[in-house]
């Protein structure tokens, strides 16, 4: 055989060995470079949704803040309007509540004329009005009426201060 023969035999023999070769290796080769694509655009994707919810995020973090700024000052507002409220409560409960008479100096004010008994308690009033709300709610109410009635005339609204006063007070409670 000629060498011409030999290599028109022999080439398809190398050729179909070479095929045989190249489909015995892994096929993964060629598939891996497809999957790196695919890869690669899903952690791009992923890349992109990640971006997008820290920027949420972000944005949810700053109203977050902003709330919390808010709820602040309204909690310091409702904590100096209640402070305010237990003030005036305290205030008017203090106003509402008369101290305790003798009931000598009451009974004192209930014997005395009138008209001496409505300038002696309009005396009394200018140095402690309280006072004379509890000695006017102690009286009798004959009596109190009486001495209201000729202070009036004199001094009208120092009259209606006590009348109010006495309808709006009551008795402080003595604890044993």
């Amino acid at each position: 055989m000629n060498m011409k023969s030999v290599i028109w035999i022999l080439a398809p023999i190398a050729l179909s060995a070479g095929v045989i070769w190249l489909s015995a290796q892994d096929p993964k080769t060629p598939a891996e470079g497809v999957r790196v694509g695919e890869l690669a655009e899903k952690l791009q994707a992923r890349e992109k949704a990640l971006a997008q919810r820290e920027g949420d995020l972000q944005q949810r973090e700053q109203r977050l803040a902003t709330l919390q700024g808010t709820l602040d000052k309204d909690r310091a507002d409702l904590a100096a309007r209640e402070k305010s409220v237990k003030e005036a409560t305290e205030k008017l409960e203090a106003l509402r509540t008369r101290p305790i008479i003798d009931p000598q100096l009451i009974r004192t004010y209930e014997a005395m004329d009138p008209i001496a008994g409505a300038q002696a308690l309009k005396e009394l009033a200018r140095l402690n009005q309280e006072v004379s709300v509890s000695l006017l709610a102690g009286m009798q109410p004959k009596k109190a009426a009486k001495v209201l009635d000729q202070l009036a005339p004199t001094d009208a609204k120092l009259a209606a201060l006590l009348s109010e006063k006495v309808g709006l007070s009551k008795p402080k409670v003595v604890t044993p």
